[in-house]
């Protein structure tokens, strides 16, 4: 029981509220790590607005002689994508680089709460 209602709670934490919507940054997310050059994303909220981290796929960068100067020229069309994709009010205001991959627990989950403002 009390490993279920900490599950519920965790769910609870992932559950983001931008412009009065429930959003569920994880479906966001799935659409956008099928995106090319994409490893891994993280949606969180920032001063009331949507932005995805992205952790770029290097080795796809390296398969297509592109650099992540090339990557980070072309996040605006990559966000305009992805906004046709989703509701709007799940629209990502934009996309930052990370340059390393996101901490995961032992269970290759992201350790969301490191990477969202309090």
């Amino acid at each position: 029981l009390q490993i279920q209602l900490i599950e519920a709670v965790h769910k609870i934490q992932q559950i983001l509220s931008a412009s009065g919507q429930n959003i569920y940054p994880e479906e966001i997310e799935a659409k956008l790590n099928n995106m090319p050059f994409v490893s891994e994303s993280l949606v969180v909220e920032q001063d009331g607005k949507l932005v995805a981290l992205v952790y770029p796929d290097y080795e796809a960068l390296d398969r297509f002689e592109m650099s992540v100067p090339d990557m980070e020229s072309s996040l605006d069309k990559m966000r305009d994508e992805l906004n046709k994709l989703v509701a709007p009010y799940e629209r990502i205001s934009k996309i930052v680089l990370m340059p390393n991959e996101f901490e995961k627990t032992p269970k290759r989950s992201i350790k969301r709460f490191l990477y969202t403002a309090k």
